[in-house]
């Protein structure tokens, strides 16, 4: 079954997009503020683990308001969360331990653990887009939090709630990259640990698009890599697919390895339509459509 991670009653939602470098700000599906946005030292990659200057990617929560912080006020985000977790247990990051740690504070709406090897302490705050080192002038300059202007910091900071889901992606990726950050594992054992047979690891979300229902499939192990499944339904509910599309390595093009079948196929080239695809996916992302994972343990 698929639920909607994070799903909330609340009608605010923050869209940020880290290849745009902006804050959407979100009521009842409608723009209502817009903001420019600077990242981590490193601004493209997803976090990985403690320290690595990097903002999360996926779906988050604001947990808190401060308006006494070190950067004018901040809205904590619910960093690191499940999704975060299962892969890195999957990829030797955190332990069992650590894992089952993150996964208990969740199931508790308590604050992630900060000494599993994910880190944490993930928020948006203000101090400005960009800032001076010296005679530097740089962006993209914290340790891994979203940065806005202090003026944008106060709207935003009056305007949310905790609960409100905050959405951070990079449309710049190709779908594997933009979307790996919102799927979640799809099998566990009765502990609620993610199970991986033969250390193969499989993630899943489906997200709403304009192209219908789209539910992506990765795998992934230490062995044989990683591949992706896209699996494409109208939205008038047909049992057949319109689109059945397989990327053996998740490189975002079809080659004689990979497959790509129905009625969407037809469409255009393989590689048009792989990326009608993922302009789909960042369109929906781009909207704040909430991604629907597994169930989780």
């Amino acid at each position: 079954m698929l639920v909607a991670e994070g799903a909330i009653a609340s009608r605010r939602t923050v869209v940020i997009d880290k290849a745009k470098g902006e804050a959407v700000v979100f009521l009842d599906d409608r723009p209502v503020a817009r903001f420019p946005a600077s990242f981590g030292i490193d601004p493209k990659s997803d976090k990985h683990k403690a320290f690595d200057c990097a903002t999360p990617e996926g779906l988050y929560m604001v947990t808190n308001k401060n308006d006494r912080s070190r950067f004018h006020r901040t809205l904590g985000l619910s960093y690191p969360n499940p999704a975060n977790a299962e892969k890195a247990l999957a990829e030797g990051v955190i332990s069992l331990a650590g894992y089952t740690r993150i996964r208990d504070a969740a199931w508790k709406s308590r604050p992630a653990p900060c000494n599993t090897g994910l880190g944490c302490g993930i928020a948006i705050h203000g101090g400005g887009v960009y800032r001076y080192f010296g005679v530097n002038r740089e962006r993209d300059w914290t340790e891994g939090c979203v940065a806005l202007d202090n003026t944008d910091m106060d709207w935003l900071f009056r305007f949310c709630r905790p609960g409100d889901p905050v959405l951070i992606f990079h449309s710049g990726k190709n779908l594997y990259g933009t979307i790996r950050p919102f799927t979640r594992s799809t099998r566990f054992d009765g502990s609620g640990v993610p199970l991986c047979p033969g250390e193969v690891c499989t993630f899943a979300a489906e997200l709403r698009t304009s192209l219908g229902r789209v539910r992506v499939t990765i795998t992934e192990g230490k062995r044989q890599g990683r591949s992706m499944d896209v699996v494409v339904h109208d939205e008038k509910g047909d049992a057949e697919p319109v689109l059945i599309l397989a990327d053996r390595n998740a490189d975002g093009h079809i080659s004689v390895l990979d497959s790509l079948s129905g009625p969407l196929a037809e469409a255009g080239s393989a590689d048009e339509v792989y990326g009608m695809v993922r302009d789909a996916v960042n369109s929906a992302l781009s909207g704040g459509a909430m991604p629907a994972t597994g169930s989780g343990p």
